[in-house]
């Protein structure tokens, strides 16, 4: 059923999360309260007692430990599903009985059906998907600097996404290192990320590579005190052949060694007349050619500031508003796509095709 879209761009934007964990306070939320016209005004989870007080921290009006409850209550123009992905699909389900546009965070849902049946429920109505680096000025100067022809037809591209929070065993244990949460383990927390841009830059992936492997093998369980096992992978190679002809080589970990920096993405092109690179932790677009190395300058943002431009593009296709290159459902599933054939591939321990 096609839900309308919001007709007066003057009205307040009303704003409902679904889901209370630490990228709603640090990304969503902060991203929410840089416009204006937005309103945060339900927060919903499972347990009642940690969405109020979620609630209470963030100065949002009221809290509900039921999706259906809030979204009878609450007239939503927005929803943002924040929670596990396990639980996507059920939030998605809810939400497509009212009218309201939703940003769905990645990944879609933890397998490739799962994903398909979150595409086709919101296939009429505005959504996107929470690849947050679309936002990010530097790799939409990349992209710009690809479509540009600059170095001519991109051959192969190297992306190296790393961060250092679970470096040492001192992280302890979460839903993130438990296989049944995210059986993809980091290939399901940073993956979505990278496979997005890379299908940004290159298109289409067609075939999959990919080993993987856990460093870190027992963490701390805050829970019972004791230590827990870590049932998934904390560190993945891949390697994929895009449609073009372009080949990618991907390595993500969570696991990097802690050098001063959060983590960090680097991007390297290799084209058919020159070079790009990137460095998350640095400002420029570098480029080379026969005619020699030069820098683009990319203005320096903090990542808070992709999160209110997320937002407000979010709140734009809620009012029927054109987005140019913004992540839609279908690309989050086309990334699913990938996901499943890295896990297939990982089984296999081949090459293995991308099905969708």
């Amino acid at each position: 059923m096609t839900q309308p879209a919001i007709d007066d761009r003057d009205a307040r934007f009303r704003l409902g999360i679904i889901g209370h964990g630490m990228w709603p306070s640090n990304y969503l939320i902060p991203g929410a309260r840089q416009l204006s016209d937005v309103d945060i005004v339900a927060v919903c989870g499972r347990d009642s007692t940690r969405a109020a007080d979620f609630a209470d921290a963030h100065g949002i009006p009221r809290s509900y430990d039921s999706i259906e409850r809030m979204l009878t209550a609450e007239d939503l123009d927005g929803v943002i599903i924040a929670t596990p992905p396990r639980h996507h699909e059920a939030a998605v389900r809810a939400v497509s009985g009212v009218r309201a546009a939703v940003l769905c965070e990645k990944p879609l849902a933890l397998e490739l059906e799962s994903a398909r049946r979150i595409r086709d429920l919101l296939v009429d109505r505005p959504a996107l998907t929470g690849f947050t680096l679309r936002w990010q000025p530097l790799f939409r100067a990349l992209r710009g600097v690809i479509g540009e022809g600059v170095v001519g037809a991109v051959q192969h591209v190297r992306i190296r996404y790393v961060q250092s929070s679970a470096a040492t065993p001192a992280r302890a244990w979460d839903w993130h290192f438990d296989a049944a949460d995210e059986p993809l383990d980091v290939v399901s927390d940073l993956g979505p990320h990278a496979i997005d841009l890379v299908r940004w830059m290159v298109g289409d992936v067609t075939h999959v590579t990919a080993f993987a492997r856990t460093t870190i093998s027992e963490r701390a369980d805050p829970g019972s005190g004791g230590r827990r096992q870590v049932t998934n992978h904390d560190d993945a190679d891949v390697y994929l052949s895009a449609e073009s002809g372009a080949t990618v080589s991907l390595t993500i970990s969570r696991v990097a060694p802690d050098v001063g920096v959060a983590g960090g993405i680097t991007i390297e092109v290799l084209a058919a007349e020159g070079w790009i690179r990137v460095d998350s932790n640095e400002a420029d677009v570098v480029i080379g050619t026969a005619s020699g190395i030069r820098r683009r300058p990319v203005p320096v943002t903090s990542f808070l500031d992709g999160a209110g431009a997320q937002i407000r593009d979010f709140v734009r296709i809620s009012r029927g508003e054109h987005g140019d290159a913004l992540p839609s459902i279908d690309d989050g599933y086309q990334a699913q796509c990938v996901m499943d054939a890295i896990a297939r591939s990982l089984d296999a321990r081949e090459t293995v095709p991308v099905r969708r």
